[in-house]
């Protein structure tokens, strides 16, 4: 943990005035706790002179880097602008092989988004392992808001709609274009696939 701490203060050294760095111990729910007991992760929160944020980064017990973000207050309450998550390459999620590591990597970017405010804001993106997008989901102010969609491990879309303040609406398109639900106020009022789906989409082509 010494090595990260240096590490995280030669980093704030050498780009501008350093301010304060300090460590903090997270619990399951990545709440701040001062029982060392409940920790279950821990992160390295640092300010340089003049931001307007504090630089985060989270990490587990053996010093491998989980998170990466910044917030607003000391208290980690408020989290502002982008953050990354990282994960493990695992036989359960590579779909590549069935080993560990894909380009020589053991680990890869889960998830990646911003937040403004303390809320979630604009495209979540997660991954799969090899890079390859997983699902796209927009938020609003904190809320499901937008386009979304859902790829398979090829990169194809499989899922594709728009929620509105959380709710399905219009059309979706689901297992890869051969299906299609109508929503109204996230209320499915119509499903349509096989043969007629098919002429459906045949009309548009035309119209197109």
């Amino acid at each position: 943990m010494k090595r990260i701490l240096l590490c995280f203060f030669f980093l704030f050294a050498g780009t501008s005035t350093y301010a304060q760095v300090k460590t903090v111990f997270l619990d399951e729910k990545d709440q701040i706790t001062p029982d060392s007991t409940l920790a279950v992760t821990y992160g390295v929160l640092g300010k340089i002179s003049g931001d307007t944020v504090y630089t985060f980064k989270k990490f587990d017990f053996s010093g491998v880097l989980l998170a990466s973000g910044s917030f607003r207050d000391d208290d980690m309450e408020v989290p502002q602008g982008k953050f990354v998550y990282y994960s493990w390459i695992t036989p359960d999620n590579n779909y590549t092989n069935n080993g560990f590591e894909i380009n020589g990597k053991e680990r890869f970017v889960e998830l990646v988004g911003t937040y403004e405010n303390g809320r979630r804001n604009g495209r979540w993106i997660s991954f799969y392992p090899d890079g390859k997008m997983k699902q796209i989901i927009t938020f609003y102010q904190g809320m499901i808001h937008g386009p979304y969609q859902a790829f398979d491990s090829t990169g194809q879309v499989q899922v594709e709609g728009v929620y509105k303040s959380g709710k399905k609406e219009g059309t979706w398109t689901l297992d890869g274009g051969k299906q299609e639900n109508e929503y109204v106020n996230d209320k499915l009022v119509s499903s349509m696939k096989g043969k007629k789906l098919r002429e459906k989409q045949a009309e548009r082509k035309k119209v197109n």
